[in-house]
């Protein structure tokens, strides 16, 4: 771990490093593949479980904001991957204990920014409801072959999704540059909550282009694969998980 110490500055990074945080986080995921997969699989299957559940309830437009929410608490389980990648740095193969050593030692701020992040994954969910039933009303009506047909045409679907994907980007935008840096500075012991947040967000809005295209990549790794293909969040999200990790390594270490 890293011993505390004053707030980092951060550093101006260019565009071109994306394209050597994913490949970092290709390697890493190599390196840790069946422990990264078993570990990332517990949240698909969650994540199964409830898109499972909007299509029972036929609200099928649900399933998009749920996609996307998922950008809001991913951060509070990172902290499995960051104890991956530092045991592999020191030369330790890293096992599925060990991911779940690194949630479970959490230090208590990180638990404190988990549970924000939890509530303003609530408050985007409450405020996609809310659209939904301006949009389609109150009765469970809408199967998801019906919401898919309809989407190809247009209409209120499409401009469904345009409104709730707005109001969860302001919140998307928000919790991202809080946690993008905060998560892997308080998990390593270096600062406080507060300290890591302003160092957090002091460095995505240094570097605004630059992440403003890393949350892009991670919103379509992410809730792409969610929405798309399920079987491949346990490869994409690991993968991203790693890149975070050199990205902030980049950054702020």
């Amino acid at each position: 771990m890293e011993s505390p110490q004053n707030p980092p500055s951060y550093r101006k990074v260019p565009l071109s490093r994306i394209k050597s945080w994913l490949s970092h986080g290709w390697l890493m995921f190599r390196q840790t593949q069946n422990a990264s997969m078993a570990y990332a699989g517990i949240f698909a299957l969650i994540g199964a479980t409830l898109l499972a559940g909007v299509v029972i309830l036929d609200i099928a437009p649900m399933a998009f904001p749920l996609a996307g929410g998922f950008m809001l608490v991913g951060p509070a389980v990172l902290a499995g991957f960051f104890n991956a990648a530092r045991l592999q740095a020191e030369g330790r193969p890293a096992r599925l204990a060990d991911f779940f050593a690194g949630f479970r030692h959490n230090p208590p701020a990180l638990w404190v920014l988990s549970v924000v992040c939890f509530f303003l994954f609530l408050i985007w969910l409450t405020d996609a409801a809310i659209v939904y039933s301006l949009y389609f009303g109150t009765v469970p009506v809408l199967s998801a072959l019906e919401f898919f047909a309809g989407f190809g045409s247009g209409g209120r679907w499409l401009s469904f999704l345009l409104l709730s994907s707005f109001t969860g980007a302001v919140l998307a935008l928000l919790i991202f540059a809080v946690s993008a840096f905060s998560v892997p500075l308080i998990h390593r012991r270096r600062l406080e909550l507060a300290k890591a947040v302003s160092t957090s967000v002091r460095a995505v809005f240094g570097n605004f282009g630059v992440m403003m295209a890393w949350g892009i990549v991670l919103t379509l790794g992410v809730a792409g694969s969610i929405l798309l293909f399920m079987p491949l969040f346990v490869v994409a999200f690991p993968v991203l998980a790693f890149a975070s990790e050199q990205a902030y390594r980049d950054i702020c270490a």
